[in-house]
């Protein structure tokens, strides 16, 4: 009985990090909106052949895909 509780307690310790880090990355990036999008978001919309106009206007859809098409093009540097 012993032994299998040791076993239990090794195991769970092993796969406590394991869990964690699987946890961390299942958070999506936190997207907020700040005056230096604008260009990026219009390169966006000129990609897309959407016509253009402000990120106030977009519907939620737009907003949406731009982030998601966001997380993939950063900044250069």
């Amino acid at each position: 009985m012993r032994r299998i509780l040791g076993l239990t307690v090794l195991g769970l310790g092993l796969l406590a990090p394991t869990a964690v880090t699987l946890c961390a990355q299942d958070h999506p990036p936190v997207h907020e909106w700040k005056d230096s999008e604008n260009d990026a978001w219009h390169r966006y919309l000129k990609e897309r052949h959407i016509k253009d106009h402000e990120w106030d206007h977009a519907t939620k859809r737009e907003k949406t895909n731009y982030w998601k098409w966001r997380d993939s093009h950063p900044d250069p540097h």
